[in-house]
């Protein structure tokens, strides 16, 4: 259940790198071309290195998205220092196309906040390029703040926080 009583839309389970390997490569592929316009940086082999590596240090926080069974999407969620603390960091949150703009983004930010809980994080962080707009929209409606921004290769990437502080 969701809070406020709604009922989830959304399960997790854990990536199998093995198993899920051909998915993960077709939802990266198709975030590069959101965010920078052609996948032709994305390297499978990098990829399934850091992938590797995250999922042996945060378990919990590789996750594929199921509605009835079916894959929809993908979380990548982990811990970093940022200014002299620990933040969480959302690498991915991805659903597949014909999965977006069915309220279900909730569902996945929700899902980061209780995992970053259980870390005992009290914000957390994600970029995102300036070109995915919806993106942008979604997450200041979230709560999230603009932190900074850089350009790389041409595209410019907001690094965007969110305190999990309750407000007084």
């Amino acid at each position: 259940m969701q809070d406020g009583g709604k009922a989830s839309k959304l399960s997790f389970r854990p990536i199998d790198l093995e198993r899920d390997w051909d998915a993960l490569v077709r939802f990266h592929r198709d975030l590069f071309e959101i965010s920078f316009g052609a996948d032709r940086t994305f390297s499978e082999d990098i990829y399934r290195g850091i992938l590797h590596d995250r999922l042996a240090k945060f378990p919990g926080g590789q996750m594929l998205a199921l509605a009835g069974g079916a894959i929809v999407g993908q979380v990548e969620f982990w811990t970093r220092p940022y200014e002299g603390r620990d933040v969480g960091y959302v690498s991915l949150f991805y659903l597949t196309p014909d999965w977006r703009g069915r309220g279900l983004g909730v569902e996945l930010v929700e899902s980061a906040e209780r995992y970053f809980r259980t870390c005992g994080m009290t914000e957390y962080q994600l970029r995102v390029s300036e070109r995915n707009e919806r993106a942008l929209r979604f997450y200041l409606r979230q709560g999230f703040t603009k932190l900074a921004s850089e350009e790389r290769d041409g595209v410019v990437t907001w690094l965007m926080g969110k305190s999990l502080l309750q407000p007084a």
